[in-house]
């Protein structure tokens, strides 16, 4: 996911693979991804409708809670980059929050005052990603480094390249998080049904596709160019 600094006399070390440093198993390697952190977004999205995005809402908290003890439990002597207690992601807590929000406002305020909610959940979760990815970047933790950090040697964490590449990944998520909220007021104000398939479930799945692929390729592009240059 990160790929270490380059320094004249050495070659940066292979970058490591979306797999590599996890543990747990398939749900270890899961939470050890941004597919992990998610998990909470997709439930919400593929439950939420005009009436059942409290039972979402409710469905996407405990998934985020599940999601960060077990991420907190899952370290152990196998693993080669973490000692310790583990300390929750960034993004298990800003899901944990706003799906809190969520249950708290489902269950404290009339169905009238929240009508918005209904037609508009897509694109109010796709947005709070959206301002997640660029806030954590704007505040130095770019979200994709407490994933990052699980997959490379403490001693790179620091490196100009290990943040750089962060940087970037968060905000590409950023960028297509902003683009699926965009898709989702698109959807609320289709005329066909088709229309709405397209903007809600179809280009937005695209979109997360392209995501991953980047998550995926980038590092890798910028260690080929550290070689090429070192």
């Amino acid at each position: 996911m990160t790929v270490p600094a380059a320094t004249p006399a050495e070659p940066p070390p292979p970058a490591p693979s979306p797999s590599s440093g996890s543990s747990g198993g398939p749900l270890g390697r899961i939470s050890h991804s941004p597919l992990g952190g998610f998990i909470p977004w997709i439930l919400f999205s593929a439950i939420g409708g005009p009436d059942t995005w409290e039972t979402a809402a409710i469905a996407a908290l405990l998934a985020a809670v599940l999601l960060m003890l077990f991420d907190i439990g899952a370290i152990g002597a196998d693993s080669p980059t973490r000692t310790g207690v583990r300390h929750p992601k960034l993004l298990d807590v800003a899901s944990i929050l706003f799906f809190g929000g969520f249950v708290i406002a489902g269950f404290s305020t009339a169905r009238h005052d929240v009508m918005g909610v209904d037609q508009y959940a897509q694109a109010i979760s796709s947005g709070a990603l959206a301002l997640i990815a660029f806030l954590s970047v704007l505040v130095g933790h770019p979200f994709t480094v407490d994933y990052a950090k699980e997959q490379t040697p403490p001693e790179v964490w620091h490196t100009p390249m290990f943040r750089h590449v962060n940087v970037v990944l968060t905000l590409v998520w950023g960028v297509i998080f902003a683009l699926c909220a965009g898709l989702g007021i698109a959807a609320v104000h289709a005329t066909s049904k088709g229309a709405q398939d397209w903007f809600s479930w179809y280009l937005p799945i695209i979109l997360i596709i392209v995501g991953f692929k980047v998550n995926s390729r980038y590092p890798e592009t910028v260690r080929r160019r550290a070689e090429a240059g070192g």
